[in-house]
Parts: C-alpha cells; structure tokens; sequence
C-alpha cells in the first residue's frame, strides 16, 4: 500500500466521510471524550483527522486544534464543514501520520481515531503520537480491532481489505499494548466494544463496485465459526448488518 493509493482513496470519497454517522457520532467518540483530560490543553492535535469529527470535539476543551490528515481533499471538505460549525480554534495542516512536522513536546494532547489501520508502520506513528505529546500529556488511540486469535484476525482484515484497498491491517488489544508501551506510554484505560454497520452504507462509503459487494456479502455469510461470531450478520429492519469490534486506549507520556 503507498501514500498515493490512500489519498486517492479517501480524496474520491471526503464528502463522504465528512458525513458518515459512524464517524460524525458513534461510541467511540463519547467515550474517547469522556476519557480527555479537562484541564491544561493550550495544544491538541488530531492526526488523521478525516472529516474532522474528533478535532471538533476537542475545540471545545483546548485553546487551539490542530487537525492533520495525509489526504488534501479530506482536509478540506473538513475544514469546510467545520467552517459551518464556527470552530474558529481549529487549524489544518497537511502530513503522514509517521512523520508529524512539529518539535517534541508541543501538544497536551494528541488524538487519531479509526485511521490507523491505513498505516504501514504503526511503530514509527506510536513513536511520533509519544514525542510531539507533552511530558505528562495524553495520547488517545481509537481503531477497529480484532480479535487476537490468527483466523479471526486474518479473516476480518481480508473482508476489510476487499471493500477498501487502502486498509492495512487492524490490530488487536494485546497488539495494541505493545506498540502503547513501547513508545514509552503509560496505559491508564483500555475499553473494547462493537459497532453495528450497515452494509450497504459501509460499501457506499468507499463506492465499492457490484461485484465486490456480492463477495463481500458472501464472505459475511460463510466465514469461519470464530469470526462469524464476531461479525455477527443479522437482518435488522430488513437490512444486512453486522458489527466490527472497535478499541479505545488511552496513555500518558511520563511527567519526568
């Protein structure tokens, strides 16, 4: 996967994004809100900031958001957007999640919610969340999340990878832990839980073509026992549906 192929991605579908419920509303937004520190934010950056739902939550606890993504498009249709909400506090700039123009120590709190299974090299993002944060700053991490067993997780990541080229590869919490405490960050919550998805706005998302809609459909119904659980298919309403399992955790870069 490049740079190239996720920008073409998510720049063909921004509009899209900036109005998806699932990541205008959703869980994990409130409850990555009600886990942010209250007191002491000049700076928050929120680093693939996608339609800008996050960097909006945070406007109002900090003095001044920075909201990034890699995709130009994307970055606009959410300034746009944000510009209607009148957040007069939050700023844009352009940049890969790995390499995150600003000095260390700069932000009281860093944020990146549901992109980082488009990254190729987590390691270097953790590194990068962990040195731009403050010494005692928080960094909060939402993503989808799979189970840490190998069929599951493999089944999962090729049903994503299917809708969206651009998917990388989802972790899960063990995982997750791992690349937090290497980074030098302290864990103080960790919370997993799963999200309904309609299918057919999860492939309108992305605009996935006919075919691939029917495979993707047929790979719900037939997958292994493990992640059939997971994914749970059901009719709700008389629409397809199913669940993908999501993570919130929350660190802190030591004080000393």
């Amino acid at each position: 996967m490049t740079k190239e192929l996720v920008q073409a991605q998510f720049g063909a579908h921004a509009t899209d994004y900036v109005h998806s419920d699932v990541h205008a509303r959703g869980e994990s937004l409130d409850l990555l809100m009600g886990r942010m520190q209250r007191d002491s934010v000049r700076l928050a950056l929120d680093i693939a900031t996608g339609g800008g739902h996050t960097a909006l939550a945070l406007s109002p606890l900090a003095k001044r958001v920075v909201a990034s993504d890699i995709t130009l498009p994307m970055l606009r249709a959410a300034r746009g957007w944000l510009a209607k909400k009148s957040s007069e506090n939050v700023f844009f700039c352009q940049h890969d999640a790995g390499l995150v123009p600003f000095p260390e120590g700069t932000f009281d709190v860093v944020t990146c919610r549901l992109a980082p299974h488009h990254f190729p090299h987590v390691t270097t993002f953790m590194h990068e969340c962990a040195r731009v944060v403050r010494p005692g700053g928080q960094v909060a991490i939402v993503d989808n999340v799979t189970p840490p067993e190998p069929i599951s997780s493999r089944f999962i990541n090729a049903f994503e990878r299917l809708r969206d080229r651009s998917h990388h590869f989802e972790l899960s919490l063990p995982d997750w832990e791992g690349y937090f405490t290497t980074a030098g960050l302290s864990i103080e919550h960790r919370q997993q839980f799963r999200k309904p998805m309609d299918f057919v706005a999860y492939c309108d998302r992305m605009g996935v073509p006919a075919r691939s809609r029917t495979r993707l459909r047929v790979m719900l119904l037939q997958a292994p026992a493990e992640a059939h659980a997971v994914l749970n298919p059901r009719e709700v309403d008389g629409r397809m549906t199913f669940d993908l399992g999501e993570l919130l955790i929350v660190g802190r870069r030591s004080a000393r």
